[in-house]
């Protein structure tokens, strides 16, 4: 069943499905002298007789999987052998197999092959509620033995299922374990909100809290969506929130930048009073309800390691530029810091960024910003790394040289952290255009180890004081933003559960890497 069940894994890619309710496919496998239909997923066998001193008929094995969509169709499949006066004849049904370039099989979904002969039919009838008389000199033989329906899969079960371990028990010793969700996935009954209660500590909004969704005008703001959130953490009172994000170059107000200075841009003064007004505002609502903002997002430039400047879509140096003279246009950074502690003195607040975790350019540069604020006494609690990585491109190794780096920052601030904050592993390269990849067993385990590898590392530097959360951008491979990005049209495949929310390899490299190759078999 190994080969048929990495060649059903072809299918997860092609197939983006969104159900929030999975329905579930019992399977009875039934060997019968005439066809047996049942209403749901049934494999039968039919054997006709006549005459014969011994006729054995053998069904190889086969594999049907229906793939789930919104519901599960249910299919029949009959291999039929006929045998006519001949003293001894043996018929084989051909191996069946379904394949495709990627993965979606129906859940908990199992189809099992039976052989029989006309010989054990009394042994097999005996050890089953059918009863028959069999014998060589009958003209017409019917024996029926039904198979116990097979039990779920003890691995590719549900993520919500009670039966795996959570991924925030697992790692309660060491970090606080996170995950990027909408809000709607926060409605009691969904499986969404099965899974994050179940696994999960720690939650961040993906979308709802950037400044282009609240602050949509001069003076507007809309909570709705926001106030939902909190809502959630009040009736989870063991959940932490995040805030993504304050300041960030984008997915913020146009209208933000633009004002009475030069050629229609917001003055130095004008962008500063808008940022504290919201800041202000937003973070003052929620004082006390959000544990952790990342109060400025993305500041690093990828082509110099300096901070981002309008050539890289950031008007935020530009405009405020040097308000304390000290030769560096890092203030707004430093602004943003100061209001947020004034307005939640008791919430953390975090620089986060990309290509921190392997990139020494921005690495470093990342490294003196914060150290440079630390020593002006400018309240910043951590950096966030915020990890997308490709399949194999950033080793553990060096991943953790940029955690030691950044929290030896706890010299100048005892209480310093470091945060993976956004994490999960595109199975494509980057300068791979292609659409969809097929998920064999072996790329299977290549991504169950190398997250087993990274938590391996995180669980380490979390023994040193030096990391306390890792959060996953999404929770399940049909909700990852790594979907149509950065080629359209693409399917990925970068996360612990797949798009039926099934727990995957990957899933069992980080909780239990022991059962990884037994879940890549099923």
């Amino acid at each position: 069943m190994k080969k048929a069940a990495a060649l059903v894994l072809g299918l997860a890619l092609l197939t983006a499905c969104s159900v929030n309710d999975i329905s579930e496919t019992t399977v009875t496998t039934t060997t019968v002298a005439e066809t047996t239909t049942t209403a749901e997923t049934t494999t039968t066998t039919t054997a006709e007789t006549t005459t014969t001193a011994e006729t054995t008929t053998t069904t190889a094995e086969t594999t049907t999987t229906t793939a789930e969509t919104t519901t599960t169709t249910a299919e029949t499949t009959t291999t039929t052998a006929e045998t006519t006066t001949t003293a001894e004849t043996t018929t084989t049904a051909p191996e069946t197999t379904t394949t495709a370039v990627v993965t979606t099989t129906a859940p908990e979904t199992t189809t099992a092959a039976v052989t029989t002969t006309a010989a054990t039919v009394a042994a097999t009838t005996a050890a089953t509620t059918t009863a028959a008389t069999t014998t060589a000199a009958t003209t017409t033989a019917a024996a029926t033995t039904t198979a116990t329906t097979p039990q779920l899969s003890t691995l590719r079960l549900p993520a919500y299922s009670d039966l795996l371990p959570s991924l925030k028990d697992t790692y309660k010793d060491y970090f606080l374990m996170g995950a990027a969700i909408d809000v709607p996935h926060l409605v009691p009954g969904t499986n969404q909100y099965k899974i994050i209660t179940k696994h999960y500590n720690f939650i961040t909004t993906g979308n709802e809290l950037k400044p282009e969704y609240i602050n949509t005008s001069n003076g507007v703001f809309k909570f709705e969506t926001p106030d939902k959130y909190i809502k959630f953490g009040d009736d989870h009172p063991d959940m932490k929130l995040r805030g993504h994000t304050l300041v960030w170059h984008s997915q913020v107000p146009g209208w933000w930048f633009k004002g009475s200075g030069t050629d229609g841009n917001a003055t130095s003064k004008e962008l500063m009073d808008r940022m504290e007004e919201y800041i202000t505002t937003v973070v003052g609502r929620y004082k006390g309800k959000i544990d952790t903002w990342d109060v400025v997002n993305e500041v690093l430039s990828d082509s110099t390691g300096d901070l981002r400047r309008d050539s890289e879509s950031s008007k935020w140096a530009s405009i405020i530029g040097d308000l304390d003279g000290d030769g560096r246009d890092s203030d707004y950074i430093e602004q943003a810091f100061i209001l947020a502690h004034k307005a939640d003195p008791n919430a953390k607040l975090i620089i986060n960024d990309y290509s921190i975790e392997a990139d020494w350019k921005k690495i470093n540069a990342m490294y003196d910003l914060v150290k440079y604020m630390l020593q002006k006494g400018i309240p910043v609690d951590g950096i966030g790394i915020q990890a997308h990585v490709q399949l194999g491109a950033v080793s553990p190794s060096t991943f953790e040289k940029a955690i030691e780096k950044f929290a030896s920052l706890k010299e100048f601030n005892p209480d310093f952290t470091v945060e993976v904050t956004e994490l999960d592993v595109s199975i494509f390269s980057w300068n791979d255009n292609s659409k969809t990849k097929q998920i064999t067993p072996a790329l299977e385990k290549q991504l169950a180890e190398y997250y087993r590898d990274l938590f391996t590392m995180f669980k380490r530097q979390a023994d040193k004081g030096n990391l306390s959360l890792v959060v996953t951008w999404g929770f399940y491979d049909g909700g990852s933003w790594l979907d149509n990005y950065p080629v359209p049209g693409r399917v990925n495949a970068p996360l612990l559960f797949d798009r039926n929310y099934k727990a995957k390899p990957a899933f069992w490299g980080v909780v239990d890497p022991s059962k990884i190759d037994a879940c890549v078999a099923e």
